[in-house]
């Protein structure tokens, strides 16, 4: 699927102090040189190969001398490299020592890994932790199986949040998610056979029972159970759970595994209460 670069309102450089744009309801004046570089690199990032000049200004609807001197920018200062057998780029761990730090403070995550491991060790399937980001679950923490064979799962990857459980978790809390929901449907192919009031019908009953449930969600033959980490207010903040193959989580097991999931989410819950997390910022 090829990414364009936002298209921002005429002008490259912002007003200086609060956004009048912003504050009249209208979208705020972006930096067309920051929206580019910042779509660069997120298209760099998805890559699972180094790419060139051309496909980089093919995909970002950008000409190559534009692209040349935002990579050679980005190269002096130290975000990206080039591979002197292909002429292609790819991001440094420049990139990455960013998001762990950002990561790393995070403090649902910090909270939640002890319980994780707990989680894991008893069950020895994937266990992960994830927010809700856009249309997007976004996951903030993974321990993988050690099981030969396993669906792993990576932190700082994302799914369509209808599809996996975390997700419809996260999705049955949100005063939003019919708009949510709608716009995963209309914009993925493999949503294209469902209807946004079953969506809808099914995370009524997620709010209710306190959890959720994905058979061949996402990927096909894996199955989860996710149970969301509710704020004081009852809003969710988060969410956690177990996915793993059809072969050891078949469907008859999925509400057995649900109770020890809940049970790990109110306890990370709790904690984060109780240590006035939910109050900061």
């Amino acid at each position: 699927m090829k990414q364009r670069a936002a298209s921002p309102p005429s002008g490259d450089t912002p007003s200086i102090g609060p956004d009048a744009s912003a504050s009249a309801g209208r979208p705020p004046v972006l930096d067309r040189t920051i929206v580019k570089v910042f779509s660069l690199m997120e298209l760099l990032a998805s890559s699972e190969q180094p790419l060139g000049v051309s496909a980089i200004a093919q995909q970002l609807g950008l000409q190559k001398s534009n692209v040349h001197r935002l990579l050679r920018t980005l190269k002096v200062l130290g975000y990206v490299q080039q591979h002197p057998e292909t002429s292609r780029y790819s991001p440094t761990l420049k990139t990455w020592e960013f998001g762990m730090k950002v990561a790393g403070r995070n403090v649902i995550k910090r909270v939640a890994l002890p319980f994780m491991r707990m989680l894991q060790q008893q069950h020895h399937e994937n266990v992960h932790l994830s927010v809700l980001v856009g249309t997007d679950i976004l996951y903030l923490e993974s321990i993988n199986s050690n099981f030969p064979l396993r669906a792993t799962t990576q932190a700082g990857g994302r799914i369509p949040a209808i599809f996996p459980a975390s997700g419809k978790a996260l999705l049955a809390y949100r005063p939003d998610a019919r708009e949510i929901v709608a716009e995963v449907i209309r914009t993925h192919p493999q949503a294209a056979g469902l209807a946004v009031d079953d969506v809808l019908s099914e995370l009524e009953e997620i709010r209710r029972r306190g959890y959720a449930t994905s058979i061949s969600g996402w990927r096909v033959n894996v199955n989860s159970v996710s149970a969301p980490i509710l704020s004081s207010d009852t809003a969710a903040v988060a969410a956690v759970g177990i996915s793993g193959p059809t072969e050891r989580m078949p469907p008859e097991q999925l509400e057995s595994l649900a109770a020890i999931v809940m049970n790990t989410a109110a306890q990370i819950s709790e904690v984060l209460s109780s240590s006035g997390a939910f109050n900061e910022g």
